[in-house]
């Protein structure tokens, strides 16, 4: 935190009703010393005037012992060195500037002042001529991933205009050069490796273009390093860079303009939906809900009017935000895969001519036309190959398509972001995010920080209930690792994408729910007590003991014999009754929903070891447990939290895709968790209930 003498602030002071901020102008020229302090000077700035001035997006970071100075105005304020840093480089880029940092010109010893200015950040980078997105220092991998993005897509063959959208050439001529330069690349590449240095640099050459966007060699190491710093996965900066209209990504001397970015993270995605093209998960899944976020915040285009009319629940793709040149790279891989098929037909048809001619001269039974037969076979088989491989055919290279989640709409990407981005204070989850919030008419209440972190996640969970009206917001709170006094208040400070819930359940999108067309029924008793409409199903009979994570390894080495065989026993026991891991919710392993054949359920032979292996380190990973219960008709097993306990009640609550572990204290219930049971999970005891049936399930 900043350590200014209190002089400086007030001498500086803010008025609210006019919008007040202070700027930094920058003096020109660059320390010598690494530990030389900048210098600048601060003024007072009314945002209602509209005043000319950038603003900084960046990660604080540690400071450096010594810390670093900027001396503004006689006075000394101490500064991180990543602040320093990106100091530094606007200085190298831009020269002396008029800039906005949160760090310098707000009062961070403040609390009443923040609380004041926070609510204008919205204003702040909105109103601002340049966003500079300080990403960090520079490395080989982050100077080629920008070299890339600066020209990825075909950007140098698109028109510029007055707005931030690139014309794609709709000439059709300018489609089949790009496909045609696309397929001969591939062939020129392989070739000239395989000349250099011979043909297994050759053969790699071909499979790095297999795994990588077919306009250009990149390896994802290169995509890592840029998609994972750290800016990327902050609360505070997503509002900043969403609410910019002209942001400017600086990577250590690098800068990159934004349009580059939105246009190659759409040609990324492209790439991966119609070549295979390899994309580190994590991290290109956060830029393009940033991409696409600041697309439905910024719309323009002929379809800005028609984006802004659209319902919320509606699909966000790039597709919808660019239509234009979406359809302008289909038509290019279209070209690209006639290209392709004509190439290949061409090749089979040249070396069946040439064995046929070898085979007519040299005739059919000497030794001679057998070894330049199998010669030709062999170089026939590895051009044929070349054309093979080509992406475009869409074979299963790099990583399977459907590993990168696509975010559906505007709620879905915003819980996404909400969950998964970091703040130092839990508080700042919501504060971080009250501009965006704001301009999505979430109605959140001011920055306060003499507020309890569960009292701004409470007003939180129920603005965004109200937001969203979908109760299935209650699993986030489904893994009591908090200690709020409200057990249905989920602890926004964590990371939630690590849960063990599927996340398309949030919106009720994933393959089981067990009430189906049910609405969410819902109030709020006393301001402390969230009221559901529901049924008592069931309690828990019996459960299991925590499962222990057993590594394969030691499996193999027999180190963990013993306790693989008593946790498999369990499993047999409890598969007899039925499947009680039906939505395949441990997330770490994707695939189809985990139901195991009726030949494979019981069989726990060593064949099957990597199967079951699978489920119960899911479990152990997870924190969950098995249990058994009645439920009308029959006996039946299932999987709750770790913090469950015998005689726990199972629940259906409307508008709730999963039942809900709930534990009796009066009149009340604290809400533990949620279950998977067999025989629920498809309405099967929902479609049997009637409004007379449903009581109030108060949450407390």
């Amino acid at each position: 935190m900043n350590r200014a003498p209190p002089g400086l602030y007030d001498s500086l002071p803010l008025f609210t009703a006019r919008k007040s901020i202070r700027v930094l102008h920058l003096d020109d020229g660059i320390p010598e010393s690494p530990m030389t302090a900048l210098r600048g000077s601060m003024r007072v700035v009314d945002l209602i005037d509209k005043p000319v001035f950038t603003a900084l997006s960046y990660v604080w970071g540690a400071y450096h012992s010594p810390p670093h100075e900027i001396i503004c105005d006689g006075f000394a304020i101490k500064i991180t060195s990543n602040c320093r840093a990106a100091l530094c480089a606007l200085k190298r880029n831009f020269g002396p500037i008029v800039i906005w940092v949160d760090a310098i010109c707000m009062n961070q010893q403040d609390e009443k002042e923040k609380e004041t200015q926070i609510p204008l950040m919205g204003d702040i980078y909105s109103l601002a001529a340049s966003a500079y997105i300080w990403l960090g220092e520079e490395t080989p991998d982050s100077k080629f991933a920008i070299d890339y993005l600066r020209s990825a897509g075909f950007q140098r063959r698109f028109g510029s205009t007055s707005h931030s959208y690139y014309v794609s050439p709709p000439n059709t001529w300018v489609h089949w050069d790009i496909a045609r330069s696309l397929f001969a690349r591939r062939c020129r590449d392989f070739i000239g490796n395989w000349w250099r240095y011979g043909f297994l640099s050759g053969i790699g050459t071909l499979w790095a273009g297999v795994q990588g966007p077919p306009d250009g060699l990149i390896h994802s190491g290169a995509f890592e390093d840029f998609f994972e710093r750290e800016w990327a996965y902050r609360v505070w900066t997503l509002q900043e860079i969403i609410l910019a209209k002209n942001p400017i990504i600086c990577c250590g001397p690098e800068i990159l303009e934004w349009d580059s970015v939105v246009y190659g993270i759409a040609y990324l995605e492209h790439a991966t939906q119609r070549y295979g093209v390899s994309m580190p998960e994590v991290g290109f899944n956060v830029w393009r809900s940033i991409v696409l976020l600041w697309l439905f915040v910024n719309p323009e285009g002929q379809n800005r009017d028609q984006l802004l009319d659209s319902p919320l629940t509606s699909e966000i793709t790039i597709q919808r935000f660019m239509p234009e040149y979406w359809e302008f790279l289909e038509a290019i891989t279209q070209r690209h895969r006639r290209l392709a098929v004509i190439a290949l037909c061409i090749h089979i048809g040249i070396w069946i001519a040439i064995l046929v001619s070898i085979r007519f001269s040299l005739g059919l039974e000497t030794f001679g036309s057998g070894v330049a037969g199998s010669f030709t076979v062999l170089v026939a088989f590895v051009f044929i190959g070349i054309s093979v491989a080509d992406p475009v055919f869409r074979w299963p290279v790099g990583y399977p398509r459907d590993i990168v989640k696509r975010v559906s709409d505007v709620p879905n990407s915003v819980l996404h972001e909400l969950c998964a981005r970091q703040a130092t204070n839990p508080r700042d989850k919501f504060f971080g995010m009250y501009a965006i919030f704001t301009r999505l008419d979430i109605r959140l209440r001011p920055s306060e920080y003499s507020r309890t972190p569960e009292e701004v996640h409470r007003d939180a969970f129920l603005a965004l209930l109200s937001w969203t009206d979908s109760l299935s917001l209650l699993l986030c709170s489904g893994d009591r690792k908090s200690d709020y006094n409200s057990s249905w208040v989920p602890d926004w400070g964590r990371d939630l994408t690590q849960e063990w819930f599927d996340p398309s359940h949030l919106f009720r999108k994933g393959d089981h729910d067990a009430t189906p067309l049910s609405n969410s029924l819902w109030s709020l008793r006393d301001g402390k007590e969230l009221v559901l409409k529901g049924a008592v199903i069931s309690s828990i009979a019996q459960q299991t003991e925590p499962f222990p994570f057993i590594d394969d390894e030691a499996v193999s080495l027999r180190y963990d014999q013993p306790i693989l065989e008593n946790a498999l026993r369990t499993l047999k026991v409890y598969y007899q009754w039925g499947n009680p891991m039906l939505t395949r919710f441990s997330r770490p392993h994707k695939g189809h929903p985990n139901e195991p054949r009726s030949t494979l359920a019981l069989d726990m032979s060593v064949l099957n070891l990597s199967y079951w292996l699978e489920i119960l380190n899911s479990l152990a990973r997870n924190e969950r447990l098995l249990f058994q219960t009645l439920i009308p008709g029959r006996k039946s097993v299932g999987t709750c939290p770790k913090n469950a306990k015998v005689g726990d009640l199972i629940a259906l609550a409307s508008g709730l895709p999963l039942p809900l572990v709930l534990r009796p204290e009066g009149d009340s219930y604290r809400f533990i968790g949620f279950a998977e049971v067999d025989g629920l999970m498809k309405g099967e005891m929902w479609t049997g209930l009637n409004d007379d049936d449903l009581m109030d399930l108060v949450l407390i």
